[in-house]
């Protein structure tokens, strides 16, 4: 558990929040760019795209591994410094993939963006537990989901122009300034907070929150919810772009400016989880948001034209925001005294989506295509709203 310096609870200014926002925008670069040039990756390595695409599945493997972990090292050290030190890491990472000189080197480079991902979302749910008010919590956890989308969509854009100078450049270019701002920001704005044990903590002490979250049915059905649900939004942000190209014929520009209107949507659906959860409650909207995804996801990549599967694409992704919003405050309000550990479960469980959707999907598209990989994913986001009406029950929520 942790509270601020000095035992009292701090308050974490405007500009503070602002430097989280943009902390979770700077996790979705180094995918945007690979999703939206991972056919341009793939011809620089002379591979197909789904053999190219498994650079996320290795990345994914990398950070569901380090999550694990986390969920230890939150108890130890200060959540400021893991997220500053994730930060840095995506620069590493992006500098690094640069100099790639094999489709196996970067398979290593960029798996450190996977490591910087489960350092930097656990850190951010965790502070906002710890420096908002109850009440505020919600609405500021969309503010950060809908910073990512904003972000994602000036990424977008970002990519698009620098395309022609190549992935590599793309990569360094959109990753690396945005990354060290925010890490400057994060260390002087957001308040220093420790652990409760001042940083002596037992070896039994280390591992208690993982004892909490196994004795806890709905916590766990809350992951694998999570796991579930975005496993399926990860077919749109992992092979969305790819599809559309391919597929449609699409150029670059046009994809990037489609991921545009993703983006707003995604970002409205962030925004409006609060006002939505007060009225329905965090399952039943779960419960909705994550049905709703699966049952668009059958169509969606199985669509006779390209305005079709982009309308599809903009409804999902209104959803998408709001399920993740929705599903990072359940989260944060399972087991209130080990936020640590449990928001590092759910940047696990995030991961984890991920890595089935990448892996599963350069499956399926090398076997069988989009059309069977898009009703595999449909089905799993199904699966994901019937373990949360069967294993989670609503939490009690301060302030509303």
């Amino acid at each position: 558990m942790v509270e601020a310096k000095g035992g009292a609870v701090q308050r974490i200014s405007n500009v503070g929040i602002f430097s989280l926002i943009l902390a979770r925008g700077v996790t979705n670069l180094p995918s945007l760019v690979v999703s939206l040039l991972l056919v341009d990756i793939a011809t620089s390595f002379n591979v197909q795209v789904g053999a190219a695409g498994q650079i996320r599945t290795t990345s994914g493997l990398l950070s569901i591994i380090f999550a694990l972990v986390m969920g230890v090292l939150s108890v130890r050290y200060r959540h400021r410094s893991l997220l500053s030190f994730g930060l840095i890491l995506f620069v590493v990472s992006a500098v690094a993939s640069y100099f790639s000189a094999s489709l196996t080197m970067l398979l290593v480079f960029y798996s450190l963006a996977g490591i910087a991902l489960s350092m930097v979302n656990p850190m951010i749910n965790s502070l906002i537990g710890v420096l908002v008010q109850p009440e505020k919590r919600t609405t500021v956890i969309g503010w950060t989901v809908a910073g990512l989308a904003l972000i994602y969509l000036a990424g977008s854009l970002s990519a698009g122009y620098i395309a022609p100078w190549g992935w590599r450049m793309a990569l360094v270019m959109v990753v690396v300034p945005l990354s060290l701002v925010t890490c400057l920001l994060c260390r002087f704005q957001i308040p220093d907070v420790k652990q409760e044990s001042g940083g002596k903590v037992s070896i039994g002490g280390l591992f208690s929150g993982y004892g909490a979250l196994l004795r806890n049915r709905s916590a766990l059905g809350c992951i694998l919810g999570t796991v579930l649900g975005l496993t399926t939004w990860n077919v749109y942000l992992v092979y969305g772009a790819s599809y559309w190209r391919q597929v449609f014929m699409m150029p670059v520009t046009t994809t990037a400016m489609a991921m545009i209107f993703t983006s707003l949507s995604y970002t409205a659906g962030s925004l409006s989880a609060g006002r939505f959860t007060k009225r329905l409650g965090f399952r039943r909207l779960l419960l909705v948001t994550t049905g709703a995804l699966g049952c668009i996801t059958f169509f969606a990549f199985n669509a006779p034209s390209f305005w079709v599967s982009f309308g599809l694409a903009v409804l999902a992704s209104f959803f998408a925001g709001m399920m993740i919003t929705i599903s990072s405050s359940f989260s944060l309000e399972q087991i209130p005294q080990y936020r640590g550990t449990m928001m590092s479960l759910h940047s696990a469980a995030v991961s984890i989506g991920g890595t089935l959707s990448a892996a599963i999907g350069g499956l399926i598209l090398l076997a069988y295509g989009y059309g069977a990989y898009s009703i595999a994913m449909g089905f799993l986001g199904m699966a994901g709203a019937l373990v949360y009406m069967l294993l989670t029950y609503e939490p009690r929520r301060p302030g509303m």
